[in-house]
This record gives C-alpha cells, sequence and structure tokens, in this order.
C-alpha cells in the first residue's frame, strides 16, 4: 500500500553523499578543504619548503632560467651545390653516394639511351668540363629533343671517378617473348641467353654488356628471386638495355619449353663430369645458352628442361668463373662458331 509523501522512506539517490561511488567520508573531506582554503578552494598559499621548488620535487615555472631562441628555418633555401639551378633539378642527397632510383650516370649509358630509347629521357643533367663529352651529349640530346642542364657536379658524383653526366628515365619496359623468340621459328643465327637466379645486379649489368657486344637476340630473366633492370644496372651495362631486349617471365621451366617448341636448342651450364666440354661444343644457329647463379648453379627443374648440359674446366685449385665472366667466355665461343651473328644484330 502506497505511504503518505511525509512518510515515505527516504530514497538511497535523495542524498548527494550517498551516491554511487561517492562516500560520505569523501564529501565531509571536501567540504573542509574547500572552507579552509576560502572562496574557490585553489588560493590558499602552499607552505615554502626547503630549498624552495615542488612538493613533487621539480622546479617552478619561473626558476628554469632564460631559454635560447633560435632563428627561424629557412625552408626556401637550396644547398651551396645547387645554387642556380633550376627547382627540377634538386636532387636528394644520399648517404651512400648513390643516385635517385630514377637516374642513370655515365657517357655510354646517357649516349646509348639519348640515341636508342629517346622516350625514356626526361631530362639531361652536364657538369662534366670535358668539351668532346659534351659537345656528343648536346648533339645526341638535340637529336632527341631533350633539354640539357647544365650545373655543378650533384651530390652522388664520385669524385675519384667523375661522371660528368646524368639522365632521368622513365621505368624500364620489358619484351614481350613473342617478340623477340617469333611462334612461326627464328632465324638462323639466333642466340638467346637465358639467366637462372643471377641476384647480382653487378653481374646482370656486366652479362646485358656481354650480350649487346657479341649480338645476342634477347636475354630472358624470371621475375622472381632475381635482379631485375634498375638504374644500377643500366650503368654497368654502359647502354645495353637500350639495345639488348630483355624478357622477364614468371616460370622460367615452362618457358624454356616454349622456345624448344619454336625450335631453339637449349643449352644449360653446370660442372657435372658428365657434362660436355664448352671448348669442343659445338653450337646450333638457333641455340638458347642457359646461366646458372654462382654456387648453386641451376635449380633442377631448369636443369632438366636443358636439352644439353655444358662445363668449363678450370685448375683444381679454382672450379668456377664469375657468372658474367663465364657468359662473355661462352659468347665468345658462339660468336666465332656463327659469324653471321654480330651482322645481323648490327642491321637490325
Amino acid at each position: 500500500m502506497p505511504q503518505p509523501p511525509d512518510e515515505r522512506r527516504a530514497s538511497r539517490f535523495d542524498r548527494p553523499a550517498q551516491r554511487p561511488g561517492r562516500s560520505a567520508d569523501r564529501a565531509d573531506r571536501t567540504k573542509n578543504r574547500d572552507a579552509d582554503a576560502g572562496v574557490g578552494g585553489r588560493d590558499r598559499p602552499r607552505p615554502p619548503l626547503p630549498g624552495g621548488g615542488r612538493p613533487d620535487g621539480g622546479r617552478d615555472r619561473d626558476d628554469r632560467g632564460s631559454r635560447p631562441t633560435y632563428a627561424p628555418r629557412d625552408r626556401t633555401r637550396a644547398g651551396p651545390h645547387l645554387s642556380g639551378v633550376d627547382a627540377r633539378d634538386r636532387l636528394p642527397r644520399h648517404e651512400s653516394g648513390a643516385p635517385p632510383q630514377d637516374w642513370v650516370t655515365g657517357v655510354h649509358a646517357v649516349l646509348a639511351l639519348l640515341e636508342r630509347a629517346p622516350r625514356r629521357v626526361v631530362q639531361v643533367l652536364l657538369w662534366s668540363n670535358d668539351g668532346r663529352i659534351e659537345a656528343q651529349v648536346q648533339a645526341a640530346a638535340q637529336a632527341a629533343r631533350v633539354g640539357v642542364v647544365r650545373r655543378d657536379p650533384p651530390a652522388f658524383d664520385d669524385p675519384a671517378n667523375p661522371q660528368g653526366v646524368a639522365v632521368q628515365v622513365t621505368e624500364f619496359q620489358y619484351a614481350d617473348l613473342d617478340a623477340v623468340v617469333p611462334p612461326q621459328g627464328c632465324a638462323d643465327g639466333a642466340i638467346y641467353l637465358v639467366l637462372d637466379s643471377i641476384t647480382d645486379p653487378r653481374n646482370l649489368g656486366a652479362i646485358l654488356r656481354s650480350a649487346a657486344f657479341f649480338g645476342v637476340q634477347a636475354v630472358i630473366i624470371p621475375q622472381d628471386r632475381a635482379a631485375g633492370v634498375t638504374p644500377v644496372v643500366e650503368r654497368i651495362a654502359r647502354g645495353a638495355t637500350a639495345i639488348v631486349p630483355v624478357v622477364r617471365v614468371v616460370n622460367l621451366a615452362r618457358t624454356l619449353e616454349i622456345l624448344q617448341q619454336r625450335g631453339v636448342f637449349v643449352v644449360g651450364t653446370g660442372l657435372e663430369p658428365s657434362s660436355v666440354e664448352l671448348g669442343g661444343y659445338t653450337f646450333t644457329p638457333i641455340t638458347a645458352l642457359v646461366l646458372g647463379a654462382e654456387g648453386g648453379g641451376l635449380r633442377p627443374l631448369v636443369r632438366r628442361k636443358c636439352d644439353e648440359i655444358v662445363r668449363l674446366s678450370g685448375s683444381s685449385d679454382m672450379q668456377s668463373l664469375n657468372v658474367s665472366a663465364f657468359a662473355t667466355l661462352a659468347l665468345h665461343l658462339v660468336r666465332a662458331q656463327h659469324p653471321s651473328l654480330a651482322a645481323r644484330r648490327s642491321d637490325e
């Protein structure tokens, strides 16, 4: 039965001190603190501490002393090596001395790109004091309709081996397999170079340079676990990437099967005693030479796809060569057996 208002039991929420989470003792302590501190409860002076400072052991803000002032940073100022240079030429400094990722350095690489792949060249930087080099670069850039920026040596230039010139390039475009190995068959004198798991960019650049020198039709590399064509490779290759097509495939073993179906004889390399000695081997007019990485050599599946395995015997103290040196020697033997190989490349 409802009780009259004057006889109703007080609820536990009617008194602030009895609200959940707040005890009566806490309310009393708050009231006493505010009474001692005066109006506002925060104007009560603190007792002095020995030696000054705050109760928590820190120092008051007035005891910090004067703070040093710094001049505002000038974000528009260029370094002394960039003074008087167009804004588009402000290149980042690299602690390692390497050029930015989209720049290729070196006279031979620059001239080859301007002459054979001008669409990849964005601009040319020139700081060489050699009049002959300057004339060659200016003439090649004019023919390619590419601008030349004359400047001081950039941060990535090597004083011990100055490059003198660099070009900014777009991303390297790999060739299509059907374009370099026609499905209807290849003409006699076609030599292809297949690289299995070559991870060192310098080795890849040196191999591409040898391939261009000996007139190789194309170089085929795998997409995974292998070096690709980068500005470092292009600099080492000294312009070979603008001469020799480079094909990048997903499955190297399957690619060898495609080459065989199109009339290409696949020759791998190894150190097995049962393999044929390279010095006495006769290459067919249409050959793909497969080179493996140093140490591991060809992968088992790639090796099984080869029609023949050749080896190069050395002394008992040294059984193998650097892969780029082996490629140079092998391509020299191929060219000696097929002199028309270099002539066909020069006519293309």
